[in-house]
C-alpha cells in the first residue's frame, strides 16, 4: 500500500499491454460527465509486438470518445508525450486531463467535475486530481510548486499561453540530459510551475474528491483514499500481512 507514490509493479513488455487494456476497459464502463477521447502517446523502444497492440486499437470506439494512439521518439517519457500529444491535437479539444499510465483516471464524473472546479475558481491554470506539492529537489518554494505527478486537467487556452511563453510543454528535450532527476526537474515540476509562473492558480480538487485510482491497487480491489487516516493506513497494512 502506498499513499505518496504509486505502488506499481508493471515489470514485463506484456504487463504494460495489461495496463493499457485496463485504462480502456475503464473507459468503456464509466461516464466521464463529458465526451472524452483516450490519447495514448507511445514513447517508440522499439518493441514490435507493443507496436502491433497499440496499432490494433488505434480509433477504437468507447463509450463517449475514442482512441488515438500517437508515436514519438523516446525523449522526456510522459512529460515529452503531453507535449506531443498537445502539438499534434491541442486544437480539437477545449481542455486536456493528463496521467501517466499506471494512474487510471477513470472515476464516472473525472471530466464535468475538474471542468467545474476549473471553471468555478477564479484565475485557474490548473485542477490536480492528486494534490500540490512545495517540495521536490531541493528547489525553492516558488520553483518547487506543481500538480504532484502533472495529473489534472486544464484548458487549451493556458496551454496555448504556455507554448507561446515557453515553446512548448515542458519537457526533457532530446537534446538535454534523460536523467530521472531531470525529467522530474524539466517535466514533472516545471509542466505545472510554469503555468504558475504565468500568474495562473494551481488547485487541488477537495480532500473527499477521488477520480483516479493507481493502476495495481485498482487492479487488486484496493480503494484507497487520497488522503488516508493514520488509523486507516494501520489497518491496510494490517490486512496485506494476513
Amino acid at each position: 500500500v502506498g499513499y505518496f507514490t504509486h505502488s506499481q509493479n508493471f515489470v514485463t513488455k506484456e504487463s504494460i499491454i495489461e495496463l493499457i487494456k485496463l485504462h480502456i476497459e475503464i473507459e468503456l464502463k464509466c461516464n466521464p460527465g463529458a465526451p472524452v477521447d483516450l490519447i495514448i502517446v507511445n514513447n517508440d523502444t522499439g518493441w514490435l509486438e507493443g507496436n502491433r497492440f497499440l496499432e490494433s486499437i488505434n480509433g477504437k470506439q468507447l463509450r463517449y470518445g475514442k482512441v488515438h494512439v500517437l508515436n514519438r521518439n523516446n525523449f522526456g517519457r510522459s512529460f515529452g508525450g503531453y507535449n506531443y500529444a498537445f502539438e499534434m491535437l491541442g486544437n480539437n479539444y477545449d481542455y486536456f486531463i493528463f496521467t501517466e499510465d499506471d494512474i487510471v483516471i477513470g472515476r464516472d464524473g473525472y471530466a464535468s467535475i475538474g471542468i467545474e472546479h476549473f471553471v468555478r475558481n477564479k484565475n485557474c491554470g490548473f485542477v490536480a486530481y492528486q494534490a500540490i506539492s512545495t517540495v521536490a529537489l531541493n528547489l525553492p518554494p516558488e520553483d518547487a510548486l506543481c500538480a504532484h505527478g502533472g495529473v489534472g486537467l486544464t484548458s487549451v487556452s493556458v496551454l496555448n499561453e504556455v507554448v507561446k511563453r515557453y515553446g512548448s510543454l515542458p519537457h526533457a528535450d532530446a537534446n538535454s540530459s534523460q536523467e530521472y532527476i531531470n525529467i522530474i526537474r524539466n517535466g514533472e515540476v516545471a509542466f505545472t510551475n510554469k503555468i504558475y509562473k504565468l500568474g495562473y492558480h494551481l488547485i487541488s480538487l477537495p480532500n473527499d474528491i477521488k477520480l483516479y485510482d493507481f493502476a495495481y491497487d485498482l487492479m487488486r480491489g484496493l480503494d484507497v483514499k487520497r488522503f488516508p487516516s493514520f488509523f486507516e493506513k494501520v489497518i491496510d497494512l494490517a490486512m496485506l500481512r494476513i
